[in-house]
C-alpha cells in the first residue's frame, strides 16, 4: 500500500510540470511521475515494467493505462529539461535565507577496475577522473550541489570531472543561492576571487571555513579575503548549520544509490543525478506538509 506522501507527490508534479501542447502517447508529466516512483524505490528501467505491474496503484497514480518501455524512459528522461523542473521547486518551497555548497563524488565504475585501468591510462569514461577524499582517493564524477539549510531543499547540482576543484565551479554554485542571506561552505571556497564574485554579485554574506594552509598574515590579505575571515568569527554560531548539505550528501549516497553510478545510458550523470535530487526533494516537501520529519525518507521508501 503506497504511503500518504506518493498521492502527495503526484500532486506537486501536476503543480510544477506544465501541460504538454504536444499530442503524445505519454505527456512529461506522466513520465516524470512514472521516474520519480522508480527513482523513490531505486527501480532501474528495465525493471520498471515488472515493478509496475506489481504495483498497479502507481500506474494509476501517473495516469497511463500502458507501461512505458525501458527505451521510452530512457529517452524520455534524457529529454525533460530537469533543471528547470527543479527551479520550479524551489521557486515555490525555499526559504531562501542560509545556503551551503558542497561537493561530492559519483563513484563511475569500480575501484578495482579503476586501479587497473590506471596503470594502462585506459579509462573508459574521459570525463571522470582522481580525487582525494576523506575516504582516500576516488575515482569517478564530482557532483557539486547547493542546498537551502531552511527548508533542506537542494537547489542546484552540476556534474564535472572527478579531479575538478570545487572553487573552479563555485560561481555558478554561488549564482544558484544569489538570493540567500548567507551561503556557508567549507574551506576549499576560501580564495579571493570567491569573496570578490559574492560580494559583486549577490547581497548574501559568505561564511566560509579558514584555510590556514594559505596562510593568514593581517598585512598581506586581500582587502575581500580579510573581510571573508573576519565574517567567518563574528558568524562562528551558524557555521555548524553547513553540515546539513553532508547530512543531504549522506541520504542521496546511502538511501537513493548516488554514490555508486557504474551505468547510465550516454553517461548523462546530470540526468541521474538531476532525477535523484527531484525525487529527494519532493519526498523532503511531501514529508513537511504531512507533518512528518523532513528527512524521514525511509519511511516512504520502504513502504
Amino acid at each position: 500500500m503506497p504511503s500518504q506522501q506518493i498521492p502527495l507527490i503526484m500532486e506537486i508534479i501536476d503543480n510544477i510540470v506544465s501541460p504538454d501542447d504536444r499530442k503524445r502517447k505519454y505527456t512529461d508529466r506522466q513520465i516524470l511521475k512514472v521516474l520519480i516512483v522508480l527513482q523513490i524505490f531505486n527501480i532501474s528501467y528495465r525493471s520498471a515494467r515488472i515493478f509496475l505491474t506489481n504495483h498497479e496503484e502507481y500506474i494509476r497514480m501517473a495516469g497511463i493505462t500502458e507501461i512505458p518501455s525501458f527505451q521510452t524512459l530512457s529517452r524520455r528522461a534524457r529529454m525533460i529539461d530537469l533543471h528547470a523542473v527543479n527551479n520550479e521547486i524551489t521557486y515555490l518551497y525555499s526559504v531562501e535565507s542560509i545556503a551551503a555548497i558542497d561537493s561530492f563524488i559519483i563513484h563511475t565504475c569500480k575501484h578495482s577496475t579503476a586501479m587497473r585501468r590506471k596503470v594502462w591510462g585506459n579509462y573508459k569514461d574521459p570525463v571522470s577522473g582522481w580525487s582525494k577524499t576523506t575516504k582516500g582517493w576516488s575515482y569517478g564524477r564530482k557532483c557539486h550541489m547547493s542546498i537551502d539549510i531552511d527548508s533542506l531543499i537542494i537547489m542546484e547540482w552540476l556534474i564535472t570531472k572527478g579531479n575538478m576543484h570545487d572553487s573552479h565551479v563555485s560561481h555558478d554554485m554561488v549564482d544558484s543561492v544569489r538570493d540567500f542571506s548567507y551561503i556557508l561552505a567549507d574551506s576549499a571556497y576560501d580564495a579571493s576571487d570567491i569573496y570578490d564574485y559574492i560580494f559583486e554579485n549577490t547581497h548574501a554574506l559568505p561564511v566560509i571555513d579558514t584555510n590556514k594552509r594559505r596562510g593568514i598574515v593581517n598585512d598581506k590579505l586581500p582587502v575581500n579575503r580579510k573581510i571573508g575571515i573576519d565574517l567567518r568569527k563574528e558568524y562562528a554560531s551558524m557555521y555548524p548549520l553547513r553540515w546539513e548539505i553532508e547530512r543531504t550528501f549522506s541520504i542521496l549516497e546511502e538511501i537513493m544509490k548516488a554514490e555508486y553510478i557504474w551505468y547510465t545510458v550516454n553517461r548523462d550523470y546530470d540526468t541521474a543525478i538531476g532525477l535523484k535530487a527531484i525525487a529527494y526533494n519532493l519526498m523532503v516537501i511531501s514529508n513537511r506538509e504531512l507533518g512528518e520529519k523532513p528527512r524521514g525518507i525511509m519511511k516512504i521508501v520502504n513502504c
